[in-house]
């Protein structure tokens, strides 16, 4: 058996690695751990959506409601949880979306508006960028109305309105968002709602237009984003 001299090497060469190993490991996850810390996450992002319930509804009036669509929204989410390689994060989404159709009331075509607030959260890991899984909960207004003149000078007929609750999930990707030296930059979403408001009818406006019963309006609505995020 051969037997290996360590001389006065051995026991300095252990103490530095042990030394320095956790040092290494720490520079290693530097990026990652600065963005799992106090700070915020803030975004505001445009995009377009589909809304295959709201083109199929069959309205008293010739013509229909556009399928594709423009959202634009804000959010902000906080930590609330870290874990070895991700973070749970809770906050609020804020949006808007519209349809445009060639259903005209009186002198204009109609427009299918939308407003949202929704609690939501995302859960995030990545070292280089930062993938979430996203989900929320919360209240969506929609409303069908003509608006007509030019801005400032503008006023709108409501034809429909309705409240509900609803919810989303997606995921979102933040672009270099895992490198301290990339604390803003661009992100993408990809969110599908889900949501019910009911019967689409007239209500008390002549001339018809929506009809009595123009169907039931409800999701999914997929809707896709890119937009500015920072923390």
């Amino acid at each position: 058996m051969k037997t290996i001299k360590t001389g006065g090497w051995f026991w300095p060469a252990v103490f530095a690695a042990v030394m320095l190993a956790p040092d290494t490991v720490s520079r290693a996850q530097d990026d990652v751990e600065w963005v799992t810390t106090s700070r915020g996450r803030y975004e505001v992002a445009i995009g377009a959506h589909s809304w295959p319930g709201l083109a199929g509804l069959g309205v008293a009036r010739d013509g229909e409601f556009d399928e594709v669509g423009f959202n634009i929204s804000l959010a902000a989410h906080w930590p609330v949880r870290r874990f070895a390689a991700s973070e749970l994060l809770a906050g609020v989404d804020v949006g808007l979306f519209a349809n445009e159709s060639d259903i005209r009331f009186i002198s204009e075509s109609l427009i299918a508006r939308n407003g949202y607030l929704v609690p939501s959260v995302k859960w995030m890991a990545g070292d280089r960028h930062r993938y979430s899984l996203d989900a929320g909960v919360g209240y969506y207004l929609q409303d069908i109305a003509e608006v007509a003149g030019e801005y400032p000078m503008n006023w709108e007929t409501q034809l429909w309105e309705n409240g509900a609750l609803g919810a989303y999930v997606g995921g979102t990707i933040d672009f270099g968002g895992g490198m301290a030296a990339n604390s803003r930059g661009l992100m993408m979403s990809l969110k599908i709602h889900l949501v019910d408001f009911g019967t689409v009818r007239d209500e008390g406006r002549l001339p018809p237009t929506l009809g009595q019963d123009a169907g039931r309006l409800s999701g999914p609505i997929y809707m896709y984003q890119v937009g500015y995020r920072w923390r």
